[in-house]
């Protein structure tokens, strides 16, 4: 049997485990300073071990979990007194930040031109900051969060990124040493507790009114580019991945619909394409397109098929048509088509034509307008006679009879005027 001992000097408790080896020797295991809780454990470890060693019998599961997790320090004492093998000696593999983002990038396979570009870009920002011969298991979270205020900070040779471009980078090296995390080359991730903020940017959100995109529309040279900013706008379509294989044979002219397929989410069954309605601003632009179309055409916009120089030519366009560029040039196209549809449609529909979440919505896309404003501003006298459905009584019979079509309330029951009259039965007291 074992027994603990301790001793209480300057250095606190510390304690120590007591036993009689087989050839009757006194052998001592000093533990050091730790918890009594540690010390028992680790007293009925041993003695499991010496039993083990007496009898020639493997050493319980529990006992070879714990002799798998105990220190080097302890397990070499153990060893120095017979009842383990010493360990053997396995040099550590000193792993810099280059050679495990090469490693890591060889394995991500092939991935969509702007995933790849995200990726690059977070890439070169770390290695910049770091460089590449940093030992991978030096960098802690101080650095991290050094890291950030450098991505927010000016240089010498770029601008202070934005805190919404910030936030991508951020996230992205949270990834990149969360997967040296898992391959065992450090042991927590530096990144974990860095707050990443939201990638959201509303300062660069603008809405383009029909009006101008319709001028827009005007100065294009050929149907081609007519379609793009009309499907962008109208459509609220992704530019360009949307556009690059959308087929004649998609558009469904008598259902009044069109089949856009998503490359954005193609890994994500049952999102790999939506329906979206042919709207009315829309469709004199497709038939204009679809009539002058070459004999057999199967790509509904050709230009855009493999043309990454989009947005230099669709700045010129603008420019011709003597219009403010905005910003995001085709994302604001899509946020102001969602923004429109918002106001018309339920929510859940129009997030079904879009293709993305709620929060995405909330996040980057649905924007607060200057006609906001001026409908909140207006009195009941000043809301125009279409606008009247939403709080009128005529509207609210309409939306009834409309929403009695869909199923969604019980129809009403016409009153019928009783047989004997409009006046009130009154009964007499004679006989």
């Amino acid at each position: 049997m074992a027994t603990i001992g301790s001793e209480t000097g300057a250095r606190g408790t510390t304690y120590r485990v007591l036993y009689v080896d087989p050839a009757g020797r006194r052998q001592t295991i000093r533990l050091g300073k730790v918890p009594r809780r540690i010390a028992e454990t680790a007293k009925v470890r041993i003695e499991e071990l010496l039993a083990a060693k007496i009898a020639g019998h493997s050493i319980q599961p529990e006992t070879a979990v714990w002799l798998a997790k105990v220190g080097d320090v302890i397990h070499e004492k153990l060893s120095r007194v017979g009842l383990v093998e010493p360990r053997q000696k396995v040099e550590k593999v000193v792993v810099t930040l280059g050679q495990h983002l090469e490693t890591l990038f060889a394995g991500l396979g092939s991935q969509k031109r702007n995933t790849k570009l995200n990726y690059d870009r977070a890439r070169r920002l770390l290695e910049e900051h770091f460089g590449k011969d940093r030992r991978l298991d030096s960098i802690h979270e101080g650095d991290a969060d050094g890291y950030k205020a450098w991505l927010l900070a000016p240089t010498k040779d770029r601008k202070a990124f934005a805190p919404a471009s910030a936030s991508v980078d951020l996230r992205r090296a949270r990834q990149f040493f969360k997967a040296a995390v898992r391959r065992r080359l450090i042991p927590m991730n530096p990144f974990d507790d860095v707050k990443c903020g939201s990638q959201a940017n509303t300062s660069r959100q603008a809405f383009v009114s029909q009006e101008t995109i319709e001028k827009v529309i005007a100065a294009c040279p050929n149907n081609d580019w007519r379609l793009i900013f009309a499907l962008a706008r109208y459509a609220g379509l992704r530019v360009p991945s949307e556009l690059d294989d959308l087929r004649w044979s998609d558009i469904h002219w008598d259902r009044h619909r069109m089949t856009i397929r998503v490359p954005k989410k193609a890994h994500l069954p049952g999102h790999e394409e939506r329906i979206v309605p042919i709207f009315a601003e829309l469709r004199p632009h497709l038939e204009k397109a679809f009539d002058e179309a070459e004999e057999g055409a199967v790509y509904v916009v050709p230009r855009a098929r493999g043309d990454r120089n989009l947005r230099r030519y669709a700045e010129q366009t603008i420019k011709k048509a003597g219009v403010k560029a905005w910003p995001k040039l085709f994302v604001n196209l899509r946020s102001s088509r969602e923004t429109e549809l918002m106001e018309r449609h339920p929510a859940h529909v129009v997030l079904a034509w879009i293709g993305h979440t709620a929060r995405v919505a909330r996040s980057h896309y649905l924007q607060t307008t200057d006609s906001d404003f001026d409908r909140a501003a207006q009195t009941p006298a000043q809301i125009p006679a279409h606008a009247a459905s939403v709080g009128g009584s005529q509207g609210q019979s309409a939306d009834r009879e409309s929403r009695e079509k869909r199923g969604i309330v019980r129809p009403r029951r016409e009153k019928q005027i009783p047989s004997t009259g409009i006046e009130p039965v009154t009964f007499s007291s004679g006989g």
